[in-house]
C-alpha cells in the first residue's frame, strides 16, 4: 500500500478529484470538445498538485480546506448553476442561520460530510507522502500545459474556445475559482473597511414641494422576483389577479436590475448609484426625506445583527424607525412571510397619520425555498413541494405561488392607503433562474432572467389630482427601456423632492411651477 502515499499518485488523486468538480460543465460540451477538455483539465490540475504536494508541510494545511470549500461550492455550482466569485463569498458570510438552514437538505449534509472526510484523508496522506519532484517530469508537463493555456486566453473570443472555457479556464475551474474568489473578497473587504463612512444623501442640494395633505410614500423592494412571471407583464398564469384590476397602477414591465445579488442591488437602488458607477458611496434617500420633514421608516423581512452588518444596513442611514424580522417577536425564519409585515406597517401609518411619511419595505418575496414564502391560501399551482431533484414543473409551481402571495401583499398595502394622498412603488432587487440552461437561484449577472425585474407604481386618486405633472411624467415613460438607475431619483420626485445639478435620469427636473418650493 506504499504507492498510495507516493507524491505522484497523491497528485493524481487530487487532480482527478478537482477535475471531477467540473463535471456539470464538462457534460455540456459536444463530444468533439469533451475529450481534449478533460485531458487539459486533468493535465493542469496534475501539474499544479504535483508541484504543490512537494511542499508537504505547507500543503497539508492549505490543500484540505481548499478541497473542502471547492467541493461544497462545486455542489451548488452543479445543482444551481451559481458562479464562484467574491460576491458569493460575501453572500455566504452574510447569510443568517435561518436562510442557510433552508439549503441544508439531507443531500447537502451527506455531500458535506463526505467532502470533510476526504479532506481529512488528504491531510494525513500529505503528511505521510513520499517522493520528490522530478524536474524532467515538471518540464514535460509545462511544455504541453503553457502553450495550451496561453491559447485559451489569447483566443477566448473564438467559438471553439468560448465553448470550452467555462469548463477548463482557471477563472472558472476548481480550485482556482475559489482561490481567486477569496483573493478578490479579501481585497474588497479591506477596501470596504478602509473607505470610511458613507456620505450623507442629505447633503445633496435639493428643492422640495410640500403637498397640501400628508403624503404617504411606500416603497416596496421585492426579492428574487422576475418580471416575466407577473401576469401584468403577459405571463399566461394568473399570478397577479389583484394588481391586474388596479386602475391607478402604472406598469413599466421589465427593467434591468443593478445586479443579481441583493447585497449589491438594494444599496444601489436606494442611493445615487448608477449602472455605470454602482458602488455605494452615499446613504439612502431616507436622509433627503428626513431633511425635508418626512417621517422615515425601514421595515425589513430580513434580520439585523449589528449596526453595520451588511451594505444595506450601512446605506439606510439615520432612519427614524428601523424594524427587522428579529425585532418583531419570536417568529422562526422558516415560518416568516411578508404578510407579517403588514401589522407594523399599519401601526406606523396610524402613528404618523398627520405626517409626510417615506416608508420602505424590504420583503422576503420569492427567495428560495419558494414554497416557504406563502401560506396555504396561495397554494394554487400544485404540486409545489420540491426536493433536490429540482423538478422544473414543481419549482415553477412553487415560484408562481410566491408571486401570487406578493400580489396579495402589495394589494393589501394599497388598500391601507387607498383613500390617502399616497404612492406605492414596487420593484425587485433581482430576478431568479428557474432551470434556464441548468441555472437555479441567482448570482449570475450574465443571466437575463436574473436581471429583468418588475417595476410598477400605484398612485391614489388624491395623488393623481394633486400631482398631475408627476403622474403624466410616469405615464409618458411606459414602454420606455428602463433600469434601476431611475429608482432613486424617481422616488424622490414622487415625494416632491428634486435634486439640483444631477446627471441621474430624473422623472421631474424641477418642482411644479404653480407651487412654492423650499430650496436647500
Amino acid at each position: 500500500m506504499q504507492f498510495i502515499f507516493s507524491l505522484k499518485y497523491l497528485a493524481l488523486i487530487l487532480s482527478l478529484s478537482f477535475s471531477a468538480m467540473m463535471l456539470s460543465d464538462l457534460a455540456k460540451l459536444p463530444v468533439l470538445y469533451l475529450i481534449p477538455s478533460i485531458v487539459y483539465l486533468v493535465w493542469l490540475n496534475y501539474t499544479v498538485m504535483y508541484v504543490t504536494c512537494r511542499f508537504r508541510s505547507i500543503a497539508a494545511y492549505l490543500v484540505p480546506p481548499v478541497f473542502f470549500i471547492s467541493a461544497l461550492t462545486s455542489y451548488f455550482h452543479g445543482v444551481y448553476g451559481v458562479t464562484v466569485d467574491k460576491e458569493l463569498i460575501f453572500l455566504l458570510l452574510e447569510t443568517n442561520c435561518g436562510e442557510a438552514g433552508e439549503f441544508m437538505t439531507p443531500e447537502v449534509m451527506i455531500f458535506g460530510i463526505t467532502a470533510l472526510l476526504f479532506s481529512v484523508a488528504i491531510f494525513f496522506l500529505l503528511r505521510r507522502s513520499t517522493g520528490s519532484i522530478n524536474k524532467k517530469t515538471v518540464a514535460i508537463l509545462l511544455v504541453i500545459l503553457l502553450p495550451t493555456t496561453v491559447l485559451l486566453s489569447a483566443y477566448k473570443k473564438t467559438q471553439p474556445v468560448r465553448k470550452v472555457r467555462p469548463a477548463v479556464a482557471i477563472k472558472y475551474a476548481f480550485p482556482y475559482s475559489v482561490i481567486t474568489g477569496f483573493a478578490d473578497f479579501t481585497c474588497q473587504f479591506i477596501k470596504n473597511i478602509t473607505k470610511g463612512k458613507l456620505l450623507s444623501a442629505a447633503a445633496l442640494p435639493s428643492s422640495f414641494t410640500k403637498s397640501a395633505t400628508p403624503l404617504k410614500l411606500i416603497i416596496i423592494i421585492g426579492e428574487s422576483a422576475r418580471a416575466d412571471r407577473f401576469q401584468l407583464n403577459g405571463y399566461m398564469r394568473d399570478t397577479t389577479p389583484k394588481l391586474s384590476i388596479e386602475k391607478n397602477l402604472i406598469n413599466f414591465g421589465a427593467i434591468t436590475s443593478f445586479a443579481a445579488y441583493t447585497r449589491l442591488s438594494v444599496p444601489a437602488m436606494i442611493t445615487p448609484a448608477t449602472s455605470k458607477h454602482p458602488e455605494t458611496t452615499m446613504s439612502s434617500y431616507c436622509g433627503l426625506f428626513k431633511k425635508h420633514g418626512f417621517s422615515t421608516t425601514w421595515i425589513s423581512a430580513n434580520d439585523r445583527f449589528s449596526s453595520n452588518d451588511t451594505p444595506t444596513t450601512q446605506a439606510i442611514g439615520n432612519v427614524d424607525q428601523k424594524i427587522f424580522r428579529n425585532t418583531l417577536g419570536d417568529i422562526k425564519y422558516s415560518e416568516f412571510q411578508d404578510a407579517m409585515l403588514l401589522a407594523p406597517l399599519k401601526k406606523t401609518l396610524t402613528n404618523g397619520a398627520d405626517d409626510d411619511q417615506a416608508i420602505t419595505i424590504h420583503t422576503r418575496g420569492s427567495h428560495a425555498n419558494y414554497a416557504a414564502r406563502y401560506s396555504k391560501e396561495f397554494k394554487r399551482f400544485t404540486p409545489d413541494i420540491y426536493t433536490e431533484d429540482m423538478e422544473k414543473e414543481i419549482i415553477d409551481n412553487a415560484y408562481d405561488n410566491s408571486i401570487l402571495a406578493t400580489d396579495s401583499f402589495i394589494a393589501s398595502i394599497i388598500d391601507l392607503v387607498r383613500d390617502e394622498n399616497a404612492v406605492v412603488v414596487y420593484s425587485s432587487d433581482h430576478g431568479e433562474s428557474l432551470g434556464e440552461e441548468g441555472r437555479f437561484g441567482h448570482g449570475n449577472a450574465n443571466a437575463a432572467e436574473q436581471r429583468n425585474v418588475p417595476f410598477f407604481i400605484w398612485v391614489s386618486d388624491t395623488y393623481s389630482k394633486t400631482h398631475p405633472r408627476a403622474v403624466a411624467a410616469l405615464k409618458n415613460k411606459v414602454c420606455s427601456p428602463l433600469s434601476h438607475d431611475v429608482f432613486f431619483p424617481w422616488i424622490l420626485n414622487l415625494g416632491g423632492i428634486c435634486i439640483q445639478d444631477t446627471t441621474q435620469t430624473a422623472l421631474l427636473t424641477s418642482c411644479p411651477s404653480h407651487q412654492a418650493c423650499n430650496e436647500n
